[in-house]
């Protein structure tokens, strides 16, 4: 199974659950700071307006009294006691002059009004509220809308605080959040991952009541005993179907044996290789199961691999080919002795067997491990090189060569049981390419 790249922290679920959290935080913030700021504002200039309305009031009752006089004496009363120099009036006359007031001149509409002072250098906005009197005379009564202003201005600085707190606490939110739906995640890739190599009985945690990643962990438990379940249905059947016709093909040889003739030879030699036939799939059967990891000990692979090589030197010498082995000493790993030599010796007789007559075969281990066994055969076109795993799958050359298809299905599974990756790559780019077998742990 080709190797998965490794998943970009941006495209993880994680990354994308903090980010929406972010977002939707600060979406709610920004709404939330947006309606309490114009909601204090709106307050403060219903407040000013009332203000105002008082004052004008006041002012329009001296005048019922007292007349002119009377407003442009209660105004004058006014700025004197203003300490903040927020208030402005005027009371003009029917020519428009001023009569009182602090404000040099104004408009003469009735009702409420935004200005500016007439100062070049005050940028002050006032809010009056203008009313017309009897005889032509015109009030206006007005407030400096600074405060205003400045409780705007305190009010943004709050949100920008507040802003800046609520985006921490979100992010922080966000990836504890986004930490757990990732550490669930990788548990429950863990598990499938021990269950991909081989692991049948492997099942993920799932907690009583629990979310919904407890919930899909007791559901892929449950497929995973239906799997496991049928496996072994499915093995049972392969083993009672091996074992049943051993016999009787055992019994068949044995006959054939008293007989006499070419075709008596010729039949005992085809009982032979379907007994091995058998022999071979119950042994995949048996590594498949997962059985033998439980003698798993230390195995000098170096050791192993040159023990393989010396054997079959002589059988590549046969064929005219140089057996030449790239050993690095003392690398060992945890395994079954056996089955690591017989996946080795499978390797070797495939090389040899399909290798060029004269050429080489290198047999070659890294730490890691990783070993490579490499020859200048014609190797394997890539459409074929996932399908040469299965059992009894031939290339098209090989058939008229003696074999049942078994052995590269066999180092496949020895391969799985040892936690070993298997990659066919051609061997050079030249032609014919060569085949070069990768395992790596």
């Amino acid at each position: 199974m080709p190797e998965e790249r490794p998943t970009r922290w941006w495209a993880t679920t994680g990354f994308r659950i903090t980010l929406l959290h972010l977002a939707l935080t600060l979406l709610g913030t920004l709404l939330l700071a947006g309606i309490g700021f114009w909601a204090s504002s709106r307050f403060a200039v219903q407040q000013i307006q009332a203000e105002i309305e008082r004052d004008a009031g006041v002012l329009l009752n001296a005048g019922r009294l007292g007349g002119p006089t009377s407003i442009a004496l209660s105004i004058e009363a006014r700025i004197a006691a203003d300490r903040s120099g927020t208030q402005y009036f005027l009371l003009s006359g029917p020519d428009g002059g001023r009569i009182a007031g602090n404000l040099a001149a104004a408009p003469r509409s009735p009702g409420w009004a935004t200005m500016g002072l007439d100062a070049a250098t005050d940028d002050s906005v006032l809010l009056a509220l203008g009313t017309p009197l009897p005889a032509g005379h015109f009030l206006l009564v007005g407030r400096d809308l600074a405060p205003v202003r400045e409780l705007e201005a305190r009010l943004l600085g709050a949100a920008g605080w507040v802003g800046g707190a609520a985006l921490l606490l979100a992010l922080a939110g966000g990836l504890v959040i986004g930490r757990s739906v990732v550490r669930r995640a990788a548990q429950m890739e863990r598990a499938l991952a021990e269950v991909e190599q081989g692991r049948l009985a492997t099942r993920l945690a799932a907690r009583p009541g629990g979310d919904e990643f407890d919930r899909l962990a007791r559901r892929v438990n449950a497929t995973l005993d239906r799997l496991a379940d049928t496996m072994a249905a499915l093995r049972q059947v392969t083993d009672d179907i091996a074992h049943d016709l051993r016999t009787p093909l055992t019994r068949l040889r044995q006959r054939l044996e008293s007989l006499e003739g070419k075709e008596a030879e010729a039949a005992v030699a085809e009982c032979d290789r379907i007994l091995e036939i058998f022999a071979a799939l119950l042994r995949i059967a048996q590594i498949e199961s997962g059985a033998r990891r439980s003698a798993f000990a230390g195995v000098d692979l170096t050791a192993v691999m040159e023990t393989v090589a010396e054997l079959y030197a002589s059988a590549a010498a046969e064929r005219g080919q140089r057996l030449e082995t790239d050993l690095a000493p003392g690398v060992a790993m945890q395994g079954d002795r056996e089955l690591l030599a017989q996946m080795l010796a499978n390797l070797v007789e495939n090389a040899i067997r399909h290798g060029r007559e004269g050429g080489r075969v290198q047999l070659a281990l890294r730490p890691g491990p990783e070993i490579t066994v490499t020859d200048d055969g014609p190797g394997i076109p890539d459409a074929d090189k996932p399908l040469v795993f299965r059992r009894f799958h031939r290339l098209d050359a090989a058939r008229s060569s003696q074999g049942a298809g078994l052995g590269l299905a066999l180092v496949a599974a020895v391969a799985e049981l040892h936690g070993l990756a298997v990659a066919l790559e051609d061997a050079s780019a030249t032609s014919p390419p060569g085949l070069r077998v990768r395992l790596r742990g």
